[in-house]
């Protein structure tokens, strides 16, 4: 039987990869691994969740609904508000919808445009995470990569890219702050994003999974950059402020709520609805009882300080081993080195960590692989294993 062969392009998934290199190496007896390839949040959950996951224990029996509930909508609305204060009134409640974390749905937008475009092409940040090249192969659009390099904060360079290929360009996945880097696209950046979307007739997809982690001042947001253009150059044709967007936000990082995979989607009119009809037919909801504890979730800001204050401990901790600069967002440390698949094989079988070359995020193209020479290490464990950690690092890292 034949399958899809444009599904080979999985074959090269990063966490796959990291397997075949690692899988092989022993590391040493003396030392417990310690993995930090994943960003998985380690932090014990807070006692809202736990304490809400009861409370809300009493709703199995309701089937999922697909714009979720009143209750969640009005959480989000809240939360925008108090978040990004400039979008409050930008967006109809039927715009706000429940999705089972940003994975699928970053997956799921790539079909909605899929023949939207002759000779449709993908753009793609490059490095990636998986589930964007996932959504760009659904479009059916050609994948073009944009570097993010070191010159340019690790932003991709939009301005570089002609009228020919915006164009052609059917969809973009952009993230912020960026998965891995860390970096922060200001609000001239979002503005000029967005500009680009609707003058070349695109979907463009915002990403702001770690939109709550941050360092020093919390970063701009699609939706601040879309009330901005709405100020300045007014609503499109549609009366849409949202036209041509969609933003995603998830409970995983924000809240170190990875396994209850609950979030949001904002954005087009058009594209939510749309959206809402695909995943009636074939697509996963967001359990009943999830929707009452995210929004339990989003109605609070507390325990989203405490998980930053967490992460900040342990850049303090990579800052003394590694005299690095943590990052303006995020909780991964890009780690720059002469050779990141070597460092890692060796930070394996000399002192059992496990991290992730960075040129498996990235493809190769044109400009290069932007993701070699630099190693992602996932700061999420708690502290006195991440200075353990990073002890281990450190010592290959000094003699780099």
């Amino acid at each position: 039987m034949k399958l899809n062969p444009a599904h080979t392009i999985f074959d090269g998934n990063m966490f796959a990869q990291l397997r075949d290199l690692l899988d092989p190496i022993t590391a040493p007896d003396s030392l417990a691994v310690i993995d930090m390839s994943i960003g998985e949040p380690q932090q014990p959950p807070t006692s809202l969740l736990t304490d809400s996951v009861v409370r809300h224990n009493d709703q199995w029996q309701f089937y999922p609904k697909p714009n979720g509930s009143p209750r969640f909508t009005e959480a989000v609305e809240n939360y925008i508000a108090q978040r990004w204060p400039e979008a409050i009134g930008l967006a109809d409640k039927s715009q706000i919808i429940p999705v089972p974390g940003t994975r699928e749905p970053l997956h799921l937008l790539g079909h909605l445009v899929n023949g939207s475009k002759t000779n449709a092409a993908a753009l793609v940040t490059n490095p990636f995470y998986h589930a964007w090249r996932a959504g760009a192969l659904a479009s059916g659009g050609e994948i073009i990569y944009l570097n993010s390099a070191a010159n340019l904060n690790f932003l991709p360079n939009l301005q570089a890219l002609n009228s020919a290929t915006l164009d052609r360009a059917c969809i973009l996945f952009l993230c912020s702050p960026t998965n891995p880097q860390g970096s922060v696209m200001d609000l001239d950046y979002l503005v000029a994003a967005l500009r680009l979307a609707r003058s070349h007739d695109f979907l463009l997809v915002m990403d702001e999974c770690y939109a709550d982690i941050w360092r020093g001042s919390p970063p701009p947001g699609m939706m601040q950059a879309a009330a901005a253009v709405a100020h300045q150059d007014g609503v499109d044709s549609n009366g849409d402020p949202l036209a041509n967007i969609v933003v995603l936000n998830s409970l995983s990082k924000r809240s170190g709520a990875a396994g209850l995979r609950a979030g949001f989607m904002i954005g087009d009119t058009k594209v939510i609805a749309q959206y809402l009809k695909f995943v009636g037919n074939g697509g996963s909801l967001v359990p009943t009882p999830f929707l009452s504890v995210a929004a339990d979730l989003y109605e609070d800001e507390l325990h989203v300080a405490d998980i930053r204050a967490y992460y900040d401990a342990n850049f303090a901790l990579a800052q003394k081993h590694l005299g690095i600069t943590p990052p303006q967002g995020g909780f991964f440390l890009w780690l720059k080195v002469d050779d990141d698949v070597q460092f890692v094989k060796r930070l394996m079988a000399e002192q059992a960590v496990r991290a992730l070359p960075g040129s498996f995020m990235g493809v190769e193209n044109a400009f290069g692989n932007p993701g070699a020479g630099y190693v992602r290490l996932a700061l999420v464990h708690d502290l006195q294993s991440t200075d353990e950690a990073l002890g281990r690092v450190a010592t290959i890292y000094n003699c780099n």
